[in-house]
């Protein structure tokens, strides 16, 4: 498993308040959700998860505001979940700035939700939050309405169904030990882990880095930990907490307070196409923090009159070629590249670049770049489970037969990475490929350039400084 374990600060918000309480209740204000959200994303914070506490009793999720506020001081993935009842909350919620949507009690209301949602915006988009009470004899009950009712699921169960109706990952908070401090439920962990094909992300009761290291010594393929508690009451730093988990000898992203940006002299604006499968503000703000003015639009005039196009993408390849042939951008986006206009794809936007997607279906991509994007194995070359989706930071390496100055200095770089689906490396392909990547054993394109356009499996724009300045790079090798 080559991904970095994650150190994850959970956030639970009312308004825009950063509130705590003991197993959800006794809810105290802290201070201000976003100025903690900065603090933790410059102190070395792999996500944020934003959890609006009290979105399913008042039937509204009120993130929106505060996405939009966090994304333009914070470039770390954000995964943000409460009251979301719909493809069309979902697609809000990403709009303002989320990466990911976390579903709780309306899966457990509605289940076929899951299966909207991950259609909609791929599995990798979709993650189930848990939240459990022990209720004895190793049981556990599964709760909703923030952790105050029980439902008559039964976790094993919910935990399979969750995963086969298309859960790209799962957020398994112990409800009994959460603001606690008597340290996490390693039984309910032991009892539901093989169960677990897809990430993992477990919270509750951590109070302390050796808390984080015991977990992890025996549950190596843990993707990552949410710690809200001890985080906002100062019981642990996160470079402790990374420094616990590189003397287990597991991947960590390193914690780097020097933020230093450099933005791009020319005078630029940039067009991003608007055509509902993006992050969008997300990219907006790195574009702003690079001195780069961006442009929401679908049309093409717009398009062919700016030096730049950003193709963004979160979802599924159909469906992102369907929006595309929606607003008549097939064609008109190939003619655009051939006559020279400069095209950047990020994440699903790169992989509607090349030939083919199999995703679902097969179906056509726009073929600017030669390549078939295919799903991540399920079993290594050993035979031994991989689990998908790739969610987290890894490491992108130089391809020596694709060197380019721009590119110097980003070989071995951590980049935030969300995906199922990919380009596998070959070497037929090799002349377009800048950087690949490990999934497992498996060896996948990472950033492909052809002439004047380039595609990033991962995302820049949340990958923190390396990711930024990265972007910054892929600008300046396209414009010259």
């Amino acid at each position: 498993m080559s991904s970095c374990r994650r150190v994850i600060a959970r956030l639970d918000i009312k308004g825009r308040r950063l509130i705590k309480g003991v197993r959800f209740e006794g809810l105290r204000v802290i201070g201000d959700a976003c100025d903690a959200a900065e603090y933790y994303a410059k102190n070395g914070i792999d996500e944020i998860f934003y959890t609006d506490a009290v979105a399913s009793l008042y039937g509204r999720n009120g993130l929106d505001e505060i996405l939009r506020d966090t994304t333009k001081k914070i470039f770390v993935p954000i995964t943000a979940g409460g009251a979301i009842r719909s493809v069309e909350d979902g697609r809000k919620l990403l709009a303002a700035g989320a990466d990911k949507l976390a579903i709780n009690s309306e899966a457990i209301k509605n289940p076929s939700l899951i299966n909207k949602l991950s259609k909609k915006f791929g599995s990798q988009c979709v993650v189930l939050s848990i939240q459990v009470f022990y209720s004895g004899n190793f049981k556990w009950d599964v709760m909703i309405e923030s952790g105050r009712e029980k439902t008559k699921k039964d976790l094993k169960d919910w935990i399979i169904e969750g995963q086969e109706r298309g859960a790209g990952e799962i957020f398994l908070t112990s409800v009994d030990r959460d603001g606690t401090g008597r340290g996490p439920d390693f039984g309910l962990l032991e009892d539901i882990k093989s169960l677990v094909k897809i990430p993992l992300v477990f919270g509750g009761g951590f109070s302390s880095s050796k808390n984080v290291s015991d977990i992890f010594r025996n549950n190596t393929n843990l993707s990552g930990v949410s710690i809200g508690w001890a985080l906002h009451y100062k019981k642990m730093e996160i470079y402790e907490v990374k420094e616990s988990l590189r003397n287990l000898n597991l991947p960590v992203r390193d914690v780097n307070n020097n933020f230093a940006i450099n933005s791009i002299k020319e005078k630029l604006k940039v067009s991003i196409i608007d055509y509902g499968m993006g992050n969008i503000q997300s990219l907006i703000n790195a574009f702003n923090l690079l001195g780069i003015r961006s442009e929401l639009t679908t049309d093409i005039e717009v398009i062919r009159k700016n030096k730049l196009c950003v193709l963004p993408g979160v979802g599924a390849f159909p469906e992102g070629m369907k929006q595309l042939k929606k607003y008549n951008l097939i064609e008109k986006l190939k003619e655009y590249s051939d006559s020279g206009g400069c095209l950047i794809g990020i994440c699903l936007g790169m992989q509607l670049l090349l030939s083919q997607g199999t995703e679902y279906e097969k179906c056509e991509g726009l073929g600017i770049i030669p390549g078939i994007i295919e799903k991540l194995p399920n079993f290594t070359k050993k035979g031994n489970e991989t689990l998908l989706p790739h969610v987290g930071w890894n490491s992108i390496k130089t391809n020596k037969n694709k060197q380019n100055e721009f590119y110097e200095g980003f070989n071995n770089t951590k980049q935030y990475f969300v995906h199922s689906y990919a380009l596998k490396y070959s070497k037929s392909l090799d002349q377009n490929i800048v950087f690949t990547s490990d999934f497992w054993d498996y060896e996948f394109a990472a950033m492909v350039q052809k002439y004047n356009t380039i595609g990033m499996q991962f995302h820049p724009e949340r990958s923190g400084r390396d990711g930024l300045n990265l972007l910054r790079s892929c600008v300046n090798s396209l414009i010259g």
